[in-house]
């Protein structure tokens, strides 16, 4: 159980990417061990990072030429809900319209080149050593 947290601390000081494949690993119990299994369920799905809103502001500034207030009417800065790589909040357009504004985390640009490269090396090296597990990129 000991190796199963190490991976969650792991994902999770790593963020994004490393947190969507600690989800993957939650779901192959044919393959990885139940406690690896067990603890990536739990942990990855439940307990995914949020971004202050300060982050939030710039990533909608740069993506969509404004800050939140200036495009909605109305911009709850507490998300809804987070994920690995992004997280939702509620605003009403100017119109009056509800809707819901995913928003990525702003750490997931600066990373993802780096994080794709690592988890195919990680990938490549499983499947050398376990045929079975086929998930090269």
């Amino acid at each position: 159980m000991r190796g199963a947290r190490r991976l969650e601390e792991l994902c999770f000081r790593n963020g994004g990417i490393y947190i969507k494949l600690g989800q993957h690993l939650g779901q192959l119990e044919y393959l990885v061990p139940e406690e690896y299994v067990r603890i990536m369920r739990e942990s990855m799905l439940n307990r995914c990072p949020h971004s202050s809103f300060d982050q939030v502001r710039e990533v909608v500034k740069k993506e969509l030429g404004g800050a939140p207030d200036e495009i909605f009417d109305e911009f709850d800065p507490v998300p809804i809900a987070s994920a690995s790589l992004a997280q939702v909040h509620v605003a009403q357009t100017h119109e009056g319209q509800k809707v819901a504004v995913k928003v990525q985390h702003t750490h997931m640009t600066d990373t993802a080149a780096a994080d794709y490269a690592t988890v195919e090396l990680i990938v490549n090296t499983l499947h050398r050593y376990f045929p079975s597990f086929d998930y090269r990129l």
